[in-house]
Protein backbone atom coordinates (compact mmCIF):
# COMPACT_ATOMS: atom_id res chain seq x y z
CA UNK A 1 0.00 0.00 0.00
CA UNK A 2 1.68 3.30 -1.35
CA UNK A 3 -0.78 5.90 0.13
CA UNK A 4 -2.17 4.01 3.10
CA UNK A 5 0.24 3.33 6.01
CA UNK A 6 -0.74 0.38 8.52
CA UNK A 7 0.68 -0.78 12.13
CA UNK A 8 -0.66 -3.20 14.54
CA UNK A 9 0.55 -2.60 18.21
CA UNK A 10 -0.60 -4.03 21.24
CA UNK A 11 -3.73 -5.27 19.44
CA UNK A 12 -4.43 -1.83 17.68
CA UNK A 13 -4.21 -2.23 14.04
CA UNK A 14 -3.43 1.35 12.84
CA UNK A 15 -4.72 2.80 9.42
CA UNK A 16 -3.06 6.28 8.67
CA UNK A 17 -3.88 8.24 5.21
CA UNK A 18 -1.27 9.39 3.81
CA UNK A 19 -1.61 11.75 0.81
CA UNK A 20 -0.73 15.00 3.28
CA UNK A 21 -0.26 17.55 -0.03
CA UNK A 22 -3.66 16.75 -0.88
CA UNK A 23 -5.33 16.96 2.49
CA UNK A 24 -5.75 12.79 2.22
CA UNK A 25 -8.67 13.91 -0.50
CA UNK A 26 -10.08 10.48 -1.58
CA UNK A 27 -8.54 9.12 -5.05
CA UNK A 28 -8.96 5.36 -6.54
CA UNK A 29 -5.41 4.86 -5.05
CA UNK A 30 -6.65 5.82 -2.01
CA UNK A 31 -9.77 3.83 -1.66
CA UNK A 32 -7.96 0.74 -3.04
CA UNK A 33 -5.31 0.66 0.10
CA UNK A 34 -7.82 1.70 2.23
CA UNK A 35 -10.16 -1.25 1.39
CA UNK A 36 -7.34 -3.85 1.31
CA UNK A 37 -6.27 -2.07 4.99
CA UNK A 38 -9.57 -2.74 6.47
CA UNK A 39 -10.03 -6.62 4.67
CA UNK A 40 -7.02 -7.09 6.91
CA UNK A 41 -8.72 -5.23 10.11
CA UNK A 42 -11.30 -7.65 9.68
CA UNK A 43 -9.62 -11.02 9.20
CA UNK A 44 -6.30 -10.90 12.08
CA UNK A 45 -7.02 -12.35 14.72
CA UNK A 46 -4.76 -10.29 16.21
CA UNK A 47 -6.38 -7.23 15.60
CA UNK A 48 -8.70 -6.49 18.57
CA UNK A 49 -9.57 -2.80 17.72
CA UNK A 50 -8.91 -0.19 14.59
CA UNK A 51 -7.78 3.42 14.81
CA UNK A 52 -8.00 5.26 11.51
CA UNK A 53 -6.48 8.94 10.89
CA UNK A 54 -5.18 11.08 8.53
CA UNK A 55 -1.27 12.37 7.93
CA UNK A 56 -0.48 16.39 7.92
CA UNK A 57 -3.08 18.66 8.40
CA UNK A 58 -6.46 17.49 8.01
CA UNK A 59 -8.46 13.95 8.59
CA UNK A 60 -10.11 13.72 4.69
CA UNK A 61 -10.78 16.69 2.10
CA UNK A 62 -13.34 14.06 0.91
CA UNK A 63 -13.14 13.05 -2.84
CA UNK A 64 -10.07 14.76 -4.95
CA UNK A 65 -12.30 16.97 -7.49
CA UNK A 66 -8.73 17.22 -8.70
CA UNK A 67 -8.08 13.89 -10.04
CA UNK A 68 -10.23 11.07 -8.70
CA UNK A 69 -8.24 8.34 -10.81
CA UNK A 70 -10.93 8.06 -12.74
CA UNK A 71 -13.03 9.58 -15.52
CA UNK A 72 -15.61 10.95 -13.79
CA UNK A 73 -17.96 11.70 -16.63
CA UNK A 74 -17.98 8.00 -17.66
CA UNK A 75 -20.87 6.59 -14.73
CA UNK A 76 -19.96 3.08 -14.20
CA UNK A 77 -16.46 4.07 -13.66
CA UNK A 78 -17.94 6.60 -11.04
CA UNK A 79 -20.22 3.63 -9.76
CA UNK A 80 -17.29 1.48 -9.76
CA UNK A 81 -14.89 4.04 -8.09
CA UNK A 82 -17.94 4.47 -5.29
CA UNK A 83 -18.44 0.92 -4.98
CA UNK A 84 -14.52 0.61 -3.84
CA UNK A 85 -15.15 3.02 -1.63
CA UNK A 86 -18.35 1.22 -0.17
CA UNK A 87 -16.45 -1.85 0.60
CA UNK A 88 -14.27 -0.09 3.12
CA UNK A 89 -17.17 1.75 4.59
CA UNK A 90 -19.40 -1.19 4.92
CA UNK A 91 -16.18 -3.05 6.73
CA UNK A 92 -15.65 0.02 9.44
CA UNK A 93 -19.11 -0.16 9.65
CA UNK A 94 -20.06 -4.28 10.19
CA UNK A 95 -16.27 -5.56 11.82
CA UNK A 96 -17.07 -6.75 15.09
CA UNK A 97 -14.34 -4.99 16.66
CA UNK A 98 -14.36 -1.19 17.83
CA UNK A 99 -13.37 1.39 15.16
CA UNK A 100 -12.13 4.80 16.10
CA UNK A 101 -11.84 7.88 14.30
CA UNK A 102 -8.87 10.52 15.79
CA UNK A 103 -10.16 13.57 13.76
CA UNK A 104 -7.68 16.73 13.22
CA UNK A 105 -8.66 19.79 10.72
CA UNK A 106 -10.76 19.38 7.94
CA UNK A 107 -13.04 15.96 7.73
CA UNK A 108 -15.47 16.93 4.73
CA UNK A 109 -17.40 15.58 2.03
CA UNK A 110 -16.77 11.60 2.12
CA UNK A 111 -13.85 11.99 5.04
CA UNK A 112 -16.82 13.29 7.09
CA UNK A 113 -18.88 10.49 6.78
CA UNK A 114 -15.30 7.71 6.73
CA UNK A 115 -15.43 9.13 10.27
CA UNK A 116 -19.21 8.92 10.96
CA UNK A 117 -18.60 5.11 9.90
CA UNK A 118 -16.68 4.78 12.61
CA UNK A 119 -18.08 3.35 16.32
CA UNK A 120 -16.21 6.04 18.44
CA UNK A 121 -14.87 9.67 16.76
CA UNK A 122 -12.52 11.73 18.72
CA UNK A 123 -11.86 15.26 17.41
CA UNK A 124 -9.07 17.62 18.09
CA UNK A 125 -10.88 21.45 18.98
CA UNK A 126 -9.68 22.70 15.89
CA UNK A 127 -11.74 19.59 13.57
CA UNK A 128 -14.05 20.86 11.08
CA UNK A 129 -16.57 18.82 9.74
CA UNK A 130 -18.91 19.44 6.42
CA UNK A 131 -21.28 17.66 4.35
CA UNK A 132 -19.88 20.30 1.39
CA UNK A 133 -21.44 18.11 -1.23
CA UNK A 134 -24.11 20.85 -2.10
CA UNK A 135 -21.25 23.40 -2.99
CA UNK A 136 -20.30 21.57 -5.68
CA UNK A 137 -23.43 20.38 -6.87
CA UNK A 138 -23.82 16.50 -6.01
CA UNK A 139 -25.39 14.70 -3.27
CA UNK A 140 -23.73 12.99 -0.58
CA UNK A 141 -21.69 9.72 -0.92
CA UNK A 142 -19.89 6.95 1.72
CA UNK A 143 -23.05 6.72 4.09
CA UNK A 144 -23.65 10.51 4.48
CA UNK A 145 -27.35 10.18 3.73
CA UNK A 146 -27.54 7.21 5.72
CA UNK A 147 -25.37 7.99 9.24
CA UNK A 148 -26.74 11.48 9.51
CA UNK A 149 -30.57 11.07 9.23
CA UNK A 150 -29.89 8.08 12.21
CA UNK A 151 -27.10 10.45 14.46
CA UNK A 152 -29.06 13.72 14.45
CA UNK A 153 -32.45 13.33 13.13
CA UNK A 154 -34.32 14.31 10.03
CA UNK A 155 -34.14 17.79 9.85
CA UNK A 156 -30.66 18.58 10.89
CA UNK A 157 -29.35 16.53 8.75
CA UNK A 158 -31.42 17.90 5.75
CA UNK A 159 -29.75 21.36 7.69
CA UNK A 160 -26.41 20.61 6.96
CA UNK A 161 -26.70 18.45 3.61
CA UNK A 162 -29.09 21.11 1.76
CA UNK A 163 -26.36 23.83 3.02
CA UNK A 164 -23.21 22.13 3.42
CA UNK A 165 -22.45 24.62 6.17
CA UNK A 166 -19.10 24.10 8.73
CA UNK A 167 -19.47 22.61 11.64
CA UNK A 168 -16.98 23.02 14.45
CA UNK A 169 -16.15 20.11 16.30
CA UNK A 170 -17.79 21.56 19.67
CA UNK A 171 -21.08 21.75 17.66
CA UNK A 172 -20.26 18.75 16.15
CA UNK A 173 -19.98 16.88 19.83
CA UNK A 174 -23.23 19.17 20.48
CA UNK A 175 -25.09 17.31 18.14
CA UNK A 176 -23.94 13.82 18.65
CA UNK A 177 -22.21 13.65 15.78
CA UNK A 178 -18.88 12.58 17.68
CA UNK A 179 -17.91 11.80 20.76
CA UNK A 180 -15.01 14.03 22.80
CA UNK A 181 -12.70 16.81 22.08
CA UNK A 182 -9.87 17.21 23.08
CA UNK A 183 -6.98 20.20 23.15
CA UNK A 184 -5.27 20.76 19.81
CA UNK A 185 -2.94 18.14 18.44
CA UNK A 186 -4.18 15.39 20.86
CA UNK A 187 -6.92 13.78 19.14
CA UNK A 188 -4.91 10.78 17.33
CA UNK A 189 -2.62 9.94 20.88
CA UNK A 190 -6.69 10.08 22.63
CA UNK A 191 -8.09 7.93 19.86
CA UNK A 192 -4.95 5.55 20.62
CA UNK A 193 -5.21 5.05 24.55
CA UNK A 194 -9.01 5.03 23.20
CA UNK A 195 -8.51 2.06 21.02
CA UNK A 196 -6.19 0.33 23.09
CA UNK A 197 -8.64 0.49 26.22
CA UNK A 198 -11.04 -1.36 23.99
CA UNK A 199 -8.19 -3.73 22.61
CA UNK A 200 -7.56 -4.82 26.47
CA UNK A 201 -11.80 -5.51 26.49
CA UNK A 202 -14.06 -8.10 25.88
CA UNK A 203 -14.07 -7.43 21.93
CA UNK A 204 -15.72 -10.88 21.29
CA UNK A 205 -18.67 -8.98 23.41
CA UNK A 206 -17.97 -5.61 21.88
CA UNK A 207 -18.17 -7.07 18.68
CA UNK A 208 -21.59 -8.61 19.20
CA UNK A 209 -23.16 -6.07 20.57
CA UNK A 210 -21.88 -3.51 17.59
CA UNK A 211 -23.52 -6.04 15.36
CA UNK A 212 -26.96 -6.34 17.23
CA UNK A 213 -27.24 -2.33 17.82
CA UNK A 214 -26.75 -1.60 14.13
CA UNK A 215 -29.42 -3.66 13.48
CA UNK A 216 -31.64 -2.87 16.06
CA UNK A 217 -33.40 0.65 14.41
CA UNK A 218 -34.35 -1.63 11.73
CA UNK A 219 -36.18 -3.91 14.16
CA UNK A 220 -39.59 -4.14 16.44
CA UNK A 221 -38.76 -4.51 20.22
CA UNK A 222 -39.60 -8.18 20.37
CA UNK A 223 -36.86 -8.81 17.19
CA UNK A 224 -34.29 -6.92 19.22
CA UNK A 225 -34.95 -8.80 22.24
CA UNK A 226 -34.83 -12.27 20.48
CA UNK A 227 -31.25 -10.84 19.15
CA UNK A 228 -30.16 -9.95 22.07
CA UNK A 229 -31.04 -13.28 24.15
CA UNK A 230 -28.93 -15.20 21.30
CA UNK A 231 -26.03 -12.68 21.34
CA UNK A 232 -25.61 -13.43 25.18
CA UNK A 233 -26.12 -17.16 24.57
CA UNK A 234 -22.98 -16.91 22.87
CA UNK A 235 -20.77 -14.69 24.83
CA UNK A 236 -21.66 -16.37 27.47
CA UNK A 237 -19.67 -19.24 26.54
CA UNK A 238 -16.51 -17.32 26.25
CA UNK A 239 -13.38 -17.28 27.75
CA UNK A 240 -13.76 -13.40 28.52
CA UNK A 241 -17.10 -13.99 30.29
CA UNK A 242 -15.74 -16.51 32.77
CA UNK A 243 -12.83 -14.35 33.49
CA UNK A 244 -14.81 -11.63 33.89
CA UNK A 245 -17.77 -13.04 36.20
CA UNK A 246 -14.52 -14.57 38.43
CA UNK A 247 -12.91 -11.06 38.13
CA UNK A 248 -16.01 -9.56 39.31
CA UNK A 249 -16.73 -12.66 42.14
CA UNK A 250 -12.89 -12.12 43.30
CA UNK A 251 -13.25 -8.33 43.23
CA UNK A 252 -10.09 -7.87 40.65
CA UNK A 253 -9.66 -6.15 37.33
CA UNK A 254 -10.53 -8.99 34.67
CA UNK A 255 -7.60 -9.92 31.87
CA UNK A 256 -9.77 -10.08 28.92
CA UNK A 257 -8.38 -12.37 26.16
CA UNK A 258 -10.68 -11.07 23.64
CA UNK A 259 -12.79 -14.85 22.74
Amino acid sequence: MSVVNTVLNDGVYEIELNRPKQLNALNLELLSDLTEAVREAKSNSAIRSVLLYGSGKGFCAGGDLKDFGIDSSNPIEVKEFLQKGHEAILGLYNMEKPVVASVHGPAVGAGCNLGFACDLVVADESAVFSEIFAKVGAIPDMGGLYFLPQKIGMHKAAELIFTGKKVSALTALEYGLINEVVPEGQAIERGRDLALSLANGPTKAIGMAKRIMHQSTHLSLEDALELEAYGQSVVFQTKDFSEGRKAFQEKREPEFLGY
